[in-house]
């Protein structure tokens, strides 16, 4: 059995691919419509909305999939900054105006943006539209704002899925896409199940396979941010996920990660503690020395910690100086619900000998 910690998730079996509605729990947003992406979701949102202005203001600190659905919509888009502590920068917010649509999100599972209410209710009363990126508190049993319009967010983050992506209001109606990919699902969904006969019989030309499969959807996905419908395999599997669990076994990971690292010198959590209603998507550390020297080390023990983000192109010539710091020094360590106690020993044990 192979023990590699972190990267994509992996699929067992084919579930039939019958056809299922949406899960409840997603009704919590509003009415939810489920795409193969979270970029997807977006644009089937900005096909159907009309702000007073054609400006987005998103966060300096986010995935360049977030920001290219916005650009191939003809959209202007200005970038506020985010704290040290990943916190909106309010002044950084209000030196903007004529917004059409504002963004924002909490990360990591918790409620970062939660000083945001004042100036969401100023947005408001100049007719911008306010949408939340929920993809990394989708699970977190957060009070999400009035304020908020619109909800979008990527599924296929949080398990192994094929596809997913989340676009949902409880304010606007939105017609659902009629279009499909099915090169993308397919390709995704044979990839995933590779993944899961490498880690069963540990055969190396599986690992090669999948990889380039991943990579090969990626690349159809970055060229075309269209709003396709998700698949019947995807929505099944999202309908089969135990959610209490998934739940439950991040929180334990992210409590023993917590505890065991505390006094590590190199490594600064970027949370003290786990809130009641946080399900943590990572546990995210800040190594300001040698951060891609430790993730190094760590990729030769086969435990993979990704960076969140690359720096996108269209923040790199902006003046957000404390944001740019995030991106330089942030580490996020799987917590996630594959994994158990004896995972997170490893990543404590390896961490601990550097």
């Amino acid at each position: 059995m192979i023990t590699e910690i972190g990267s994509e998730f992996w699929i067992n079996k084919i579930p039939s691919g019958r056809q299922v509605e949406v899960p409840d729990w997603l009704s919590i947003f509003g009415n939810p419509i489920l795409t193969t992406s979270g970029r997807g979701a977006i644009s089937l949102l900005l096909e159907q909305v009309v702000p007073q202005f054609k400006t987005v203001l998103l966060p300096a600190f986010i995935c360049d999939s977030v920001i290219l659905p916005f650009i191939e919509n003809g959209y202007s888009c200005d970038f506020y900054e985010i704290n040290e502590d990943l916190s909106p920068n309010i002044e950084s917010i209000k030196s903007y105006s004529d917004v059409g649509v504002f963004l924002h999100m909490g990360y990591f599972g918790y409620p970062t943006n939660s000083n945001l209410l004042s100036v969401l209710k100023h947005l408001k009363e100049h007719s911008t539209i306010i949408i939340e990126d929920v993809t990394h508190t989708l699970f977190s049993g957060l009070i999400r704002f009035q304020e908020n319009d619109f909800y979008i967010g990527s599924i296929r983050k949080w398990f192994g899925v094929p596809t997913g992506g989340l676009v949902a209001s409880s304010v606007f109606f939105l017609e659902s896409s009629s279009l499909t990919n099915s090169n993308f699902s397919q390709l995704r969904t044979i990839a995933l199940l590779n993944k899961g006969k490498y880690f069963e019989t540990g055969d190396e030309s599986k690992k090669d396979l999948y990889l380039n499969q991943i990579s090969k959807a990626e690349i159809l996905l970055d060229n075309d941010v269209n709003p396709y419908n998700i698949d019947n395999i995807s929505l099944e599997i999202i309908n089969s996920v135990d959610i209490v669990d998934l739940v439950s076994k991040r929180r334990e990971n992210f409590n023993y990660l917590s505890k065991a690292l505390k006094d590590k010198e190199y490594l600064e959590p970027l949370f003290n503690g786990l809130e009641a209603s946080v399900c943590p998507m990572f546990y995210p550390v800040i190594i300001k020395n040698q951060r891609n020297e430790i993730r190094k080390k760590l990729t030769e023990e086969k435990i993979y910690c990704p960076i969140h983000w690359p720096i996108p192109e269209q923040i790199k010539d902006r003046n957000v100086d404390s944001t740019m710091d995030i991106y330089n020094t942030i580490l996020s360590i799987p917590c996630d619900q594959r994994y158990g106690i004896n995972e997170m020993e490893r990543i404590v044990s390896v961490l601990k000998s550097l």
